[in-house]
């Protein structure tokens, strides 16, 4: 499994390198072997996955490294469709960057299986983590549209693209999201009797809610746009960052004992 996921990053990382050259020096070649490399790294991420799904017995969902590994799929797999449905070359660049990050952020961690806490136990622990995940990924790629914006601002019409990849991700990432906290009510529920408990990592996802929810309605109320919208994909990726990893190091919870 590591070295699958190794192969992974190292995919990552040559989709990186061909997919900078390509957006910089405007090599088509170049721009397509990105594709190509991030199209392999979810594939061999997804076999990472599968194999670890056969060892355990179980969905590869109840730790912090298991979910930096969906998150890196998720990521690199909305990467592709944002690609082919947004048109914009940088998706490629940003997509590979991005699903790095969360492999190396799992590199650092230890991959050993442990057996399931009876909480643990349930099938709706797959539908919550997974969307959340999912949406995680929107949000990164929105953000991480966000700063390209910003550092490569060509003007109002030069930059609509973009504005649209940020808008469409945003919104798959707060349905998602939504469909996460939804899930995990339920879980809850039939692992604790209760829907809502006011854990921090619930309420800290309820922020997270609410500040993605704002932006939406400011962007539908026409009030933000352009860099503000681009700054505001960033800050809200920076509250997604600390509900994810910054609750469990700092506040604690029903969630801590899975890193999740």
């Amino acid at each position: 499994m590591e070295i699958l996921n190794k192969a992974a990053f190292a995919l990552c990382l040559a989709g990186l390198l061909t997919g900078a050259a390509g957006v910089f020096w405007r090599l088509k070649t170049a721009e397509k072997l990105s594709q190509w490399a991030l199209l392999a790294c979810v594939l061999s991420l997804s076999a990472a996955l599968a194999a670890r799904w056969r060892i355990c017995g179980r969905p590869p969902m109840t730790d912090q490294y298991e979910s930096l590994l969906i998150l890196a799929w998720c990521v690199g797999a909305g990467g592709l469709i944002a690609r082919r449905r947004s048109g914009v070359a940088a998706v490629g660049v940003l997509s590979c960057a991005s699903c790095a990050a969360a492999l190396a952020g799992a590199s650092l961690l230890d991959p050993s299986v442990r057996p399931l806490m009876p909480a643990l136990r349930s099938d709706w622990l797959a539908y919550h983590v997974l969307t959340a995940m999912a949406s995680y990924a929107a949000f990164a790629l929105a953000a991480a549209a966000g700063a390209w914006r910003l550092i490569s601002s060509r003007g109002a019409g030069a930059d609509e693209p973009l504005e649209r990849l940020m808008i469409g991700a945003l919104k798959a990432g707060f349905f998602l999201l939504t469909l996460g906290i939804a899930t995990g009510a339920v879980w809850a529920q039939r692992a604790w009797g209760s829907y809502w408990s006011w854990d921090p990592k619930e309420t800290w996802s309820l922020i997270t809610w609410l500040v993605y929810a704002v932006v939406l309605h400011l962007r539908r109320a026409e009030r933000l746009s352009g860099r503000a919208l681009a700054w505001s994909c960033i800050a809200g990726a920076g509250v997604v960052l600390f509900t994810y990893i910054g609750v469990n190091r700092f506040l604690g919870g029903l969630h801590s004992y899975s890193g999740l």
